[in-house]
């Protein structure tokens, strides 16, 4: 008799079968091989299908109490306001909650955990650890950074949000997955040329949005190898470089035009000039209206 196949449910396959929606997605085109998830007030049951994305839970709105049932034995623990749990992809359980109902779900794609574990050993035979009420203060941290960013998005723009799950992922990789450091080899950097045609792109759409895979695509790299390579070539993250050259930008129109600061801050890729003051402030250590103000005086 031939065992029964369990289909794979996708993510909103699960969503469809909860007692309530998502009050937080970030569905809407932040990333195409994750997806980040916010409820409240949901069933303290929930009968988790067999998925085909690992996933990331972090536990919110205080202490509380998680049994699970399914794949494996009967687990049980106290869970820390914040703590993390890492659920691999192809997985069946039932949760039975007892505390408050808040949590945050980021679904992982096999893709991305994979690209992510591109510098490590037998990086095909990569699985993650799973685990319940995890407190790993960097990556809670990270967790609740990008879903406020979801939430109440920056005058940083997505290329923030990118590179947020970028460190994410890598210490998820680090210290969650059954792996190791391949032996030290060279550096990866990227060619002259290709250094070129990235900061030539970035330079072309400093006023608008921009994305690391958008980068990536310019010199013909994955994302993943695309931010090492850039950080050894140039000393600094893409966001980084970005972000130094809207203000460098920003700086020469003050001084060299009379440019509204709504305007110099709408051609340097900022959403106003509030999050623009503060940003140049960041990077400069002075605001903009003194630039502006030394530039007359002169």
């Amino acid at each position: 008799m031939s065992a029964r196949v369990v289909p794979f449910a996708t993510p909103y396959d699960w969503a469809a079968q909860l007692s309530g929606g998502p009050d937080l997605s970030s569905e809407t085109g932040a990333w195409d091989t994750a997806l980040l998830r916010h409820w409240t007030g949901t069933s303290p049951v929930m009968e988790q299908p067999c998925l085909d994305h690992h996933y990331i839970v972090q536990h919110l709105g205080g202490p509380k109490h998680v049994e699970r049932r399914g794949d494996g034995p009967m687990r049980s623990a106290a869970i820390t306001n914040g703590a993390l749990t890492i659920v691999p992809a192809g997985t069946q359980f039932k949760w039975n909650t007892r505390g408050p109902i808040e949590f945050a779900h980021l679904y992982i794609s096999p893709a991305l955990l994979a690209r992510s574990a591109a510098r490590f050993d037998k990086a095909h035979e990569i699985s993650l650890i799973d685990r319940i009420g995890v407190v790993d203060p960097l990556l809670m941290s990270l967790f609740g950074t990008m879903l406020e960013e979801i939430r109440a998005p920056s005058m940083q723009g997505p290329l923030y949000l990118d590179s947020l799950l970028d460190v994410f992922m890598l210490r998820l990789v680090t210290t969650q997955c059954n792996l190791r450091l391949r032996p030290s080899k060279a550096r990866e950097t990227l060619s002259p040329i290709r250094v070129k045609r990235v900061t030539e792109f970035v330079e072309a759409h400093l006023h608008a949005p921009l994305r690391i895979g958008d980068l990536a695509r310019v010199c013909g790299a994955s994302d993943f190898h695309f931010c090492r390579a850039f950080r050894n070539s140039i000393g600094e993250s893409p966001y980084q470089y970005v972000v130094r050259r809207r203000i460098e930008r920003a700086r020469h129109m003050l001084i060299q035009t009379d440019s509204p600061l709504e305007a110099v801050a709408r051609a340097c890729g900022f959403k106003n000039v509030a999050s623009f003051s503060k940003s140049f402030t960041r990077v400069l250590g002075t605001t903009p209206h003194r630039i502006r103000d030394r530039m007359h005086r002169g």
